[in-house]
């Protein structure tokens, strides 16, 4: 059986040593102008990765979701134990907890400081909903006037109804959970209560249904850990057995240089499409532009630069070859590499799962869990359906075509010249990380991990379409529950 991947001689490249000098001279310049730019406007995107991890929407958002749920228990009444890990007291202690860590801990984030005042005020401990208002007065000086206002609807008796009936649009710069929590609390406290009572009413059939939503993700997620905890031992028991097949290297008509060339390229179009996109909403204006529109401006972007960088690569390969066959994209077995996908997001989960639990005994427990081309603040602070249609076709369809084509079709099949599978797969991943975080260690490793998976499914398959598969299933799962976060 011929190797698909090997490349007839008559059909491989010749390097030119003066073109090779000139290439090189222009690929440095080119990353020092991203570089510069990058340094000017920020990432593609305006994507701060670096930060996510110390944002305050990494750090309240498990906490919103346990006790989110655990509203939407108590009132469907479903009633467990006390002492039972998933009773609604159970995980509404456990949102409380991680409340407290981020109002208290090193990184103080004023988000979790205003809903734990908010959950001391319910209590009764108005004393110290005070607190922990004035400390998100203090940590996030832009949202004062909404702090103020729940300091007054909250921790003052003294208050006049009056006052606080003029502020109540201020409590829509919320999530709209919260805007709708707090609607209700203040119509309570100026004595509306037949209005206060159908906003509660409707506000605990939402976290019903968003339990609803969550609970079927999970088990979702928890079957899909199973099936890769089983694939893994499997590889395991393989790989003990010494039943390893012996692998070639793939001779590609591209080399190091080549993929240089290319990332340089692909991260310059990102940060050029930024600079336009923003540009665009600036000429646009807030007035008319929406959600929608900008999600299809940051969709155009991301394809004319994920189209011109697939451009450059069939342009270095040559029409001489078929140059869809040799980036991996292969219709034949088709059902089988879908079936190979699916497990590989399993693999994938079951990875994190076990790299999380690692890291959680050495402090390290946030992990990207998306990393997209744009904020997940943005995400979660959509309020349209359209729009969150638009990004799933990006996250979705799109950047799986897109960064498969390029990282793992053509990037790991590069470096698969030279290199080991287990060498070039981790070589590849960590490009690929790059690409998606700034270095902090949890997103750094929860990426790496998910691209090595990606290269040995197109290792194994040799097409794209398993690769691609787990990546929109990755990128999918997470999103659709930011949708139901952000929706509901």
């Amino acid at each position: 059986m011929i190797d698909p991947h090997l490349v007839p001689v008559q059909f491989r490249k010749t390097p030119r040593s003066d073109h090779n000098v000139a290439r090189i001279v222009t690929i440095v310049a080119l990353a020092a102008l991203t570089g510069l730019l990058i340094g000017l406007v920020g990432g593609p995107y305006g994507l701060a990765s670096g930060n996510w991890l110390q944002s305050s929407v990494q750090i309240t958002l498990p906490a919103d979701i346990l006790y989110r749920i655990s509203v939407g228990l108590a009132a469907s009444g479903y009633e467990l134990g006390t002492s039972d890990i998933f009773s609604a007291h159970q995980l509404q202690q456990t949102a409380i907890a991680l409340y407290e860590r981020g109002a208290l801990g090193p990184q103080k984030s004023a988000k979790a400081s205003y809903r734990l005042g908010i959950i001391y005020a319910k209590s009764g401990y108005r004393d110290h909903a005070r607190a922990m208002f004035e400390q998100a007065i203090q940590r996030d000086g832009k949202n004062t006037k909404l702090y103020s206002l729940l300091t007054r609807l909250y921790a003052d008796e003294s208050v006049e109804d009056s006052s606080l009936l003029k502020r109540v649009d201020l409590l829509d710069e919320q999530e709209r959970w919260l805007a709708i929590m707090t609607r209700a609390d203040l119509y309570e406290r100026v004595g509306q209560r037949d209005h206060a009572e159908q906003l509660r009413a409707h506000w605990r059939q939402r976290q019903i249904v968003f339990a609803d939503i969550v609970g079927i993700l999970m088990a979702f997620y928890a079957v899909m850990g199973l099936v890769g905890v089983v694939a893994l031992a499997i590889l395991v028991i393989c790989w003990l057995a010494g039943r390893r097949r012996s692998i070639s290297p793939w001779r590609k008509p591209w080399n190091l240089l080549d993929i240089a060339e290319v990332l340089v390229v692909l991260l310059f179009l990102l940060v050029c499409a930024s600079m336009v996109t923003a540009g665009l909403r600036g000429v646009i204006g807030p007035a008319s532009s929406s959600e929608t529109t900008n999600a299809l401006l940051m969709l155009v972007g991301y394809l004319f630069s994920g189209v011109c960088t697939i451009a450059l690569i069939a342009y270095r390969i040559g029409p001489r070859w078929r140059v869809c066959e040799l980036l991996g994209l292969k219709w034949y077995r088709v059902a089988a590499c879908v079936g190979r996908g699916i497990v590989g997001f399993g693999v994938v989960v079951a990875l994190l799962v076990i790299t999380l639990s690692v890291l959680g005994q050495f402090g390290i427990e946030r992990i990207v869990p998306l990393a997209p081309q744009t904020p997940v603040d943005v995400f979660l602070g959509t309020r349209s359906p359209l729009t969150f249609a638009v990004y799933l076709l990006l996250v979705g369809i799109v950047a799986p075509v897109v960064e498969e084509t390029i990282f793992r079709g053509f990037v790991y099949a590069g470096l698969r010249r030279t290199m080991t599978v287990p060498a070039a797969a981790l070589a590849s991943a960590l490009v690929f990380a790059a690409a998606h975080v700034a270095v902090p260690v949890g997103g750094l490793l929860a990426i790496t991990l998910i691209g090595v998976v990606l290269a040995y499914l197109y290792e194994r398959s040799g097409s794209l379409i398993a690769p691609m598969v787990t990546h929109a299933m990755y990128n999918s799962f997470v999103l659709l529950l930011l949708a139901a976060y952000a929706l509901i």
